[in-house]
C-alpha cells in the first residue's frame, strides 16, 4: 500500500499463462467433469494463484463485471484449472492453485505483507466471527508458507462499508456505535491482542470517516476493553475525489495513516460467487455462501517490487 500522496502499488500484472477461451469452451479443461461436482458442500476454501505471474482472464460477462475485476478473475482461473485436483474431505473441498502456494524466497525481513480482510456474513447485521479471523490467519500461513506469521499491516472491512464525506447525524451516529459495541468489536479485541503481541504491525481499517474513527477510537481504548485504535485508515477515491478537511486533520492529530485502495465495496457477492462456482461445482453453486475473502500481498521493500499477491475465499452453506 501507499500513503495518499503517493501512486497505490496495488495493481495486478496482466500476463496470463493461459489461454484465454469463451465460458463454455473453458467450462472443464480436461473435458470431463470432475465426480463431485454436483456435491452440495457445507464448506469451501479457495487459494488463487498469484496474480502477479498468472495475471486474469478478463473473459467475464457483464453481469461478473460488476465486482471486483482482479478477484472475479483470479478465482475463475483457479477454479477452471485447479478445480480437478481439489481436496475433497467430507463435505468439505479445497481448492488450491498449487502453482503459487509456497514460503516467500529470501529473508522474510525483506518484505512487507499486508493482508485486507473482508468480511462477508450471510446474515444481515450478524456479528463478525472472530472463528472466521483465526480460520484466515491460518490459511494465510498455508498461503505464503510462513508459521505463526508477522503482518506488517492488517486492514479490516466491514460489510457494506463505504465512506461518507458528509458525516452521520445522530441517529446514524448512534447506530453506527451500536454496530461496532455488537457487531465488531469482539473481533477487533483479537486483532487488538495480534497488534500487541506483534503478530501485527498496523492496524486499521477501511472507508471510516473522521466520525467513525473517533467512535471505533472511543470504543477500543475504553476502560476494560483493552484493545486499540485505529492506526490506519484506507479510502477509495472514487467514493470521495477529496478527502475531507476534518479527516486529514483527525489523521494527522491522532497519528492515523491515510491510504488509497480501489477495491470494490461488494467485493464478492453471493450471486456472483454462485455464477462462478455453476460450470464447475452446480452443486456447491446452490448451497455456499462466502464468508469472507482475504486479499493478501509480499512486497521488497527495498525493491519496490510486490513478488507475490494473490486471495483466499472461504464460503459455507446456511
Amino acid at each position: 500500500m501507499t500513503a495518499l500522496s503517493s501512486q497505490a502499488h496495488n495493481g495486478a500484472a496482466n500476463t496470463n499463462g493461459h489461454t484465454n477461451g469463451s465460458s463454455e469452451q473453458q467450462t472443464q479443461v480436461s473435458g470431463v467433469a470432475p465426480a463431485f461436482a454436483n456435491n452440495a458442500f457445507s464448506h469451501l476454501t479457495l487459494y488463487t494463484g498469484n496474480t502477479m505471474r498468472t495475471g486474469t482472464t478478463g473473459q467475464l460477462n457483464t453481469s461478473l463485471k460488476k465486482s471486483n475485476q482482479e478477484l472475479v478473475s483470479a478465482v475463475q482461473d483457479t477454479l477452471l484449472y485447479s478445480v480437478d485436483t481439489a481436496r475433497v474431505k467430507g463435505s468439505s473441498i479445497t481448492i488450491t492453485d498449487e502453482t503459487s502456494l509456497g514460503p516467500v524466497a529470501g529473508d522474510r525481513s525483506l518484505y512487507e505483507v499486508t493482508v485486507k480482510m473482508f468480511y462477508l456474513p450471510a446474515t444481515e447485521g450478524a456479528p463478525l466471527s472472530v472463528e472466521q479471523l483465526n480460520v484466515a490467519f491460518a490459511n494465510l500461513e498455508t498461503a505464503l508458507g510462513l508459521p505463526d506469521i508477522k503482518i506488517d499491516h492488517f486492514i479490516l472491512s466491514l460489510p457494506h462499508q463505504s465512506f461518507d464525506e458528509n458525516g452521520l447525524d445522530e441517529s446514524e451516529v448512534e447506530a453506527f456505535s451500536n454496530e461496532i459495541k455488537t457487531s465488531v468489536m469482539p473481533v477487533w479485541k483479537k486483532l487488538s491482542e495480534l497488534r500487541q503481541s506483534g503478530r501485527i504491525g498496523r492496524l486499521g481499517v477501511a472507508e471510516f470517516s473522521k466520525q467513525q474513527l473517533e467512535i471505533l477510537k472511543t470504543l477500543a481504548t475504553a476502560e476494560g476493553v483493552n484493545a486499540v485504535a485505529p492506526e490506519v485508515n484506507q479510502v477509495n477515491l472514487q467514493d470521495c475525489c477529496v478527502l475531507p478537511r476534518d479527516l486529514i486533520n483527525y489523521a494527522k492529530e491522532s497519528k492515523i495513516e491515510l491510504l488509497t485502495h480501489g477495491d470494490a465495496v461488494e467485493i464478492l457477492p453471493k450471486n456472483t460467487f454462485a455464477a462462478l462456482l455453476q460450470p464447475q461445482l452446480p452443486g456447491a453453486a446452490a448451497s455456499l455462501t462466502p464468508n469472507f475473502v482475504l486479499k493478501y500481498s509480499a512486497f521488497i521493500t527495498c525493491r519496490g517490487l510486490i513478488t507475490k499477491k494473490g486471495y483466499i475465499v472461504d464460503a459455507s452453506s446456511a
